[in-house]
């Protein structure tokens, strides 16, 4: 019996061998048998790949999402690459901007006397309200006149009259004629050489806006409606005459409405006297002021009396 077994034992040990070395050989395409106790180890303690990239912390569907550009990133990318619709609303905030810029410098320049101080605004105040009475009475004057030449009685005296006082009206407007009566004399005094033809004209125009009748400069120079001013080598020129410095203006008004339209803030006295110009004035408030420099009166070269209209019957 025992010989009998001997074959099958080695047998057994042969096979056992043989296992072994397939065991031990590669197979192809580079794959391993691994041993029982071998996958163990592999599934408990995983070796990571060299080709795969280590996993993620992130657990379900934020491991799957992209990351996220930070706020900083996204404010500069739609800046340099804005969309369609942040064009329309940046041009839309712009056409706003600009009309609320435009509103804001019409409201400025709308307000003159907003920085303008109680006793300034009563100044000019009391010389509307004496140009206002002025209006008035010659209203009230020519009303009465109309009503005299509408009555009928001596109607041809009264017509006269009228024309003659006209004439008489026009004539100091003109320049053509002396004129007499109460109003200011201001010396402007001008050490620095400042005063310009602008300026000049700017105190013509503001004693013109206070009611002024009759203008002389330097008592040889009559202004009128047709007067010019400029500048030259030689100073100030008033209708191509030289005037010289200290300048005096006599005006013919209502005195108080004169002194205070030039002293008004703002006005000719504070552009003299401030800093551009350095100059100095003096006014004077007079009951009678004579003004006899004349003007000569040029003949029209085109413009020729028109025969009067029908009487109407």
């Amino acid at each position: 019996m025992p010989e009998l077994g001997k074959p099958e034992a080695t047998l057994s040990v042969k096979s056992t061998r043989r296992a072994a070395r397939a065991a031990r050989r590669p197979r192809p395409g580079g794959a391993h048998r691994l041993s029982p106790m071998r996958r163990t180890q592999l599934r408990r303690h995983p070796t990571p790949d060299a080709d795969t990239p280590p996993s993620s912390t992130t657990t379900g569907s934020a491991a799957d999402e992209p990351p996220k550009n930070p706020p900083r990133g996204r404010l500069w990318a739609a800046l340099w690459q804005p969309g369609r619709g942040q064009l329309i609303a940046a041009v839309m905030l712009m056409i706003v901007g600009m009309a609320g810029v435009m509103q804001i410098k019409v409201n400025t320049a709308d307000d003159t006397y907003t920085n303008a101080r109680r006793e300034d605004l009563v100044q000019l105040l009391d010389g509307l309200g004496s140009e206002s009475r002025r209006l008035e009475d010659e209203i009230s004057a020519l009303e009465r006149t109309k009503t005299s030449l509408q009555s009928g009685a001596d109607t041809q005296r009264v017509a006269r009259a009228e024309a003659e006082k006209r004439v008489a009206v026009l004539s100091i407007l003109a320049g053509t004629a002396p004129a007499v009566g109460p109003g200011i004399r201001m010396r402007v005094a001008d050490p620095n050489g400042k005063v310009n033809a602008d300026v000049l004209l700017n105190a013509v125009e503001e004693m013109r806006d206070a009611g002024a009748e009759v203008i002389e400069v330097n008592d040889t120079v009559r202004v009128v409606a047709s007067t010019w001013f400029g500048s030259d080598a030689d100073g100030l020129t008033i209708d191509g005459q030289h005037v010289s410095t200290p300048l005096t203006i006599e005006v013919i008004g209502e005195p108080h409405s004169l002194r205070e339209a030039a002293q008004f803030r703002g006005g000719i006295v504070s552009e003299i006297t401030g800093p551009q110009i350095g100059g100095q004035v003096q006014i004077e408030q007079l009951d009678r002021v004579v003004i006899d420099s004349l003007r000569v009166a040029r003949q029209n070269q085109y413009a020729q009396p028109a025969s009067p209209p029908p009487t109407p019957r």
